[in-house]
């Protein structure tokens, strides 16, 4: 990320740096490169870096913030900018990682005209490597770029097969026009909407929107900022491609030498925070064992048995490592070959100068729902191209995108038969096989439901802990006086209400059904590592509900109602009296494998009254021996 004039103000640091100082730093070359790693969704693999400049420490420019401002201000910011590309494919061809490079250029500076045409692509031949192993990310700086120019020297980039990187979205002056404008292979969003993230529900609702728009544009999303675990794993449920930050590793000038400890860092996190997958098949059932081709084989040989093999409309394009790097579609290179002078133009060319550089890549153990929802979210002719399969970033297979939606359409229709005319969640057959799933064993525990890494880190370990379910019945205390005194639309009204609020809340794994009324259930799955943390992050799940609640309804009363803190209406005996405010009440079962899901209801039953009557109208309980 390139530092923006709004952080230079932030932090009140104007810029002090002397043009001798800059000039003696863009003499002697001192700036050397940090690399952050850029990991898969799943936490588990290293995707990419990204290149961070660095001034000498001992001088006045050593922070990157003073720097490129010092630059700036001077009229030498495409200098230090060729510095800095320069300096990133230089450390990084003598590192010798196989993984992308994220390298930063600021739009101002394509667009400068002592900017150096195809000094980039000279640097690559100068240092061994390959466009597609780099990703051009721009962090918009100055307000008023010419849009067209903009699109222009970005498409430059692209067909040289560079991917584009749009970093910082939210941040700078205008972010959503240089999107739609660039049409990036990758997105970024900003660290601001990613911090607390899981406790902010304006914040999620932006940051899924704006996902639903990459996925839909073609654009991957790379979440950065990320420092706690929780935040990770919203940020997973809203569908991030990638994910960036502290919580991975740090800014790091010897990325090789410390790539062991990254790797085992990753394998902790994973195993930490791995649950049961969320219920539903996954993608990885569809997938077609299609062979792929390699990065280094021509467009003559790839026509060759495309021609050989007519059943198959794409071919997966992979590195030395099986990762995915593009895909080629049959119509569009046979297409191209038929061209006037195609074969002459192109059969020799590299087939990764011609593939599609951004197809949609989707992990093996994605929901076959999440999937579905990144596939009709692309636009055009994208919607109709198979899509890449992986498990832990490598190959696996091809999916079909009309095998996934008539699969889709299925599951939809069956889910419709059974769920709640009202709020559409899913009706007493998905909750009761939902709470089968849970007592027939935690996160199955140590069985065949968890990946094979987290099945091999509970061997390694001795100590480490299965998820725990716990099981959540809600309803409303005063719902029936609210109803009738106000009506049974604006009945509906709260139930929507609530029903929003449960569905905001959700995590990756939890589940959320309406059984009628105003009683709803929830299964939640909890990760924590003892049982103590996972009864503290349960009773603050539960009283945020009850907060979001009250906050969500709060416009469905009139004023004076309240400022009263309740209304009057008749009981259930027709008598007159006064009734607070309506309010959520829980009782939560946790503990429930081995369990039954008739005592759990039982139980719940038992427990409604004991709700109702506390102050905090919740009531949390071990089910080892009522259930069991």
């Amino acid at each position: 990320m390139l530092p923006s004039p709004s952080l230079q103000a932030a932090h009140g640091q104007p810029v002090v740096a002397s043009c001798h100082a800059l000039e003696a730093l863009l003499r002697l070359r001192q700036v050397s490169m940090h690399f952050q790693p850029i990991v898969s969704s799943n936490g588990r693999e290293v995707f990419a870096y990204e290149a961070l400049a660095r001034g000498s420490a001992a001088g006045p420019l050593a922070s990157p913030l003073t720097m490129f401002s010092a630059a700036r201000e001077h009229g030498r910011l495409v200098e230090l900018d060729s510095l800095c590309r320069e300096r990133a494919l230089e450390q990084w061809s003598t590192l010798g990682l196989t993984e992308r490079l994220f390298i930063n250029v600021s739009p101002d500076v394509l667009l400068d005209g002592a900017h150096s045409p195809g000094l980039t692509r000279r640097l690559l031949r100068r240092f061994g490597l390959r466009p597609h192993q780099v990703v051009i990310e721009l962090t918009e700086q100055t307000p008023g770029l010419d849009s067209a120019l903009m699109r222009e020297a970005v498409s430059h980039y692209q067909s040289m097969g560079f991917a584009i990187a749009l970093d910082d979205l939210g941040e700078g002056y205008a972010s959503l026009k240089l999107w739609s404008s660039v049409q990036p292979d990758f997105v970024k969003i900003d660290r601001h909407f990613i911090s607390g993230i899981h406790a902010d529900p304006l914040k999620r609702r932006f940051v899924r929107s704006i996902i639903d728009i990459a996925h839909g544009s073609g654009s991957q999303v790379i979440a950065e900022g990320i420092e706690h675990e929780a935040e990770m794993e919203c940020v997973r449920q809203l569908g991030a491609d990638y994910l960036q930050g502290w919580l991975f590793a740090p800014a790091e000038a010897d990325p090789l030498g410390q790539r062991a400890a990254l790797d085992r860092h990753l394998r902790h996190l994973s195993r930490r925070l791995q649950q049961r997958p969320p219920p539903g098949r996954s993608i990885g059932s569809l997938a077609r064992a299609v062979t792929p081709v390699q990065q280094d084989a021509t467009v003559n040989e790839v026509a060759q048995r495309l021609h050989a093999e007519q059943e198959v409309m794409s071919l997966a394009v992979v590195d030395e490592q099986q990762r995915p790097v593009g895909l080629i579609i049959r119509h569009r290179l046979l297409g191209l070959l038929s061209q006037r002078f195609g074969p002459e133009l192109h059969a020799r060319r590299m087939i990764h100068e011609v593939m599609q550089s951004s197809p949609l890549r989707v992990e093996a153990d994605e929901t076959l729902e999440r999937v579905s929802a990144k596939v009709t979210g692309r636009e055009g002719s994208d919607r109709d191209e198979d899509f890449i399969i992986t498990r832990g970033g490598r190959y696996q297979g091809l999916g079909r995108t009309l095998d996934l939606l008539r699969i889709i359409t299925e599951l939809q229709v069956a889910s419709a038969e059974e769920a709640n005319p009202l709020t559409r969640l899913p009706g007493n057959g998905p909750i009761e096989r939902q709470l089968l799933e849970c007592v027939a064993g935690e996160v199955a525990c140590m069985g065949e439901g968890l990946g094979e890494d987290l099945r091999e880190g509970l061997r390694e370990n001795s100590s480490a802990r299965s998820a725990e379910w716990a099981a959540i019945y809600l309803d409303l205390d005063n719902f029936k006086p609210f109803n009738d005194r106000f009506g049974h639309a604006q009945g509906d009204r709260m139930l929507l209400a609530l029903a929003t609020v449960l569905r905001d809340a959700l995590q990756e794994g939890d589940f959320l059904g309406h059984v009628g009324g105003d009683d709803f259930v929830m299964t939640l799955c909890m990760t924590e590592p003892h049982r103590a943390l996972r009864l503290t992050a349960l009773e603050q799940r539960l009283a945020g509900l009850q907060s979001a609640f009250q906050h969500a309804v709060a416009s469905l009363y009139p004023a004076d109602v309240l400022a009263a803190g309740g209304f009057q209406g008749h009981d259930r005996f027709g008598t007159t009296r006064f009734f607070p405010l309506t309010r959520l009440s829980l009782v939560a079962l946790h503990g429930l494998a081995g369990g039954e899901t008739t005592r759990i209801a039982a139980r719940w039953s038992e427990l409604k009254s004991e709700a109702k009557s506390r102050d905090s109208g919740r009531v949390i309980e071990a089910c080892a021996s009522p259930v069991q």
